[in-house]
């Protein structure tokens, strides 16, 4: 049977009011189970869907959620966009997830859509090349990058400690012996690497030790290889490198085994954000553990807020990170 069904047709059929069926839907109000089980049996046998788009106009409130993020294949935003999609699916939200490329006009354009949808409310991983004067007047929380260019303004952000990471992180190695530590990172303008630069600086600051930075174009392998390869060539004294991302650490570990250089007896590596594969590569790398649960289900309880027009007190929310210690220190 086609999806031309109202709630009153599945009402009649189930042989309840439309009130009851609009409290199974919406999961609100209190339902028997064996009148809950027949609804749900009638709506399935006749592939009902509800009509989220006329539910918003008659509610006068969206039960859509847009999540923003900066390249839907790096694995770590990937993780957040599906968890946040399934936590808000459990609240009867469906979800428009926009990919920006790491580009801001990309990233306009998806606001902008997001904003004519009249979406409830936003998710968002800004982009490393954001160029927008202000935000957009909905509900918006921001998840692990802070919005730098909104400095000044009231925003809510969720994120974990990324100056600690990199200080630890950077720490594990000098405490290890390492003494020429350098570290990879991309240029991209975000706060998570350039706070993860500031804690490795500090951990070599504390140490006595001289800090160099490397820069690559993009978050990749293929720049985290040869960037890591041309310096290690030029300077044979390195003796430790810390990536901002497991991403780049890969590229780093096989630019280290072409020139047959040992890790971590020569060389010790440390990543950031614990991959899948940063456990599976040949010589499993150590690496820092963001809390990806906890700051999506912290971002999901602050967006809910702001839907609700409930006045969030703690406005910017940072996490505790986990050091992964594996054979690559």
């Amino acid at each position: 049977m086609s999806n031309n069904l109202s709630i009153k047709d599945i009402a009649r059929m189930a042989g309840v009011s439309i009130a009851t069926v609009s409290r199974v839907i919406n999961k609100n109000g209190k339902v028997a189970k064996e009148t809950e089980k027949k609804i749900l049996k009638v709506m399935e046998e006749n592939n009902y869907v509800p009509n989220l788009f006329a539910k918003g106009i008659r509610t006068r409130k969206s039960t859509i959620i847009g999540i923003i993020v900066p390249d839907i294949s790096n694995e770590f935003f990937s993780k957040i966009a599906q968890k946040v999609q399934m936590l808000f699916f459990e609240k009867g939200y469906a979800s428009i997830i926009c990919n920006t490329n790491e580009d801001y006009r990309i990233e306009n354009q998806c606001l902008d859509m997001l904003q004519a949808q009249q979406v409830a409310g936003i998710i968002h991983i800004v982009s490393s090349t954001r160029k927008r004067k202000k935000a957009i007047p909905m509900p918006t929380v921001y998840i692990d990058r802070e919005p730098m260019y909104l400095e000044g303004e009231e925003v809510v952000v969720v994120e974990s400690d990324n100056v600690e990471g990199g200080y630890q992180a950077t720490t594990e190695m000098i405490e290890n012996g390492c003494k020429n530590v350098i570290c990879i990172s991309p240029e991209h303008n975000v706060s998570t690497h350039k706070n993860r630069y500031l804690g490795y600086r500090k951990a070599m600051d504390e140490a006595g030790l001289k800090s160099k930075l490397i820069k690559t174009g993009k978050i990749s392998q293929i720049d985290g290889y040869e960037k890591a390869k041309k310096y290690i060539r030029e300077n044979k004294n390195v003796d430790g490198i810390f990536s901002t991302t497991d991403i780049i650490a890969i590229g780093v570990m096989k630019a280290l085994k072409e020139l047959k250089i040992q890790v971590p007896k020569e060389v010790k590596v440390f990543g950031y954000d614990n991959s899948i594969a940063s456990d599976i590569a040949t010589t499993s790398i150590s690496t820092v553990k963001q809390p990806i649960d906890e700051m999506v289900k912290i971002a999901v309880l602050q967006l809910e807020k702001l839907m609700n027009e409930v006045e969030v007190i703690n406005k910017k929310i940072v996490l505790p990170i986990e050091i992964i210690k594996r054979e690559s220190v």
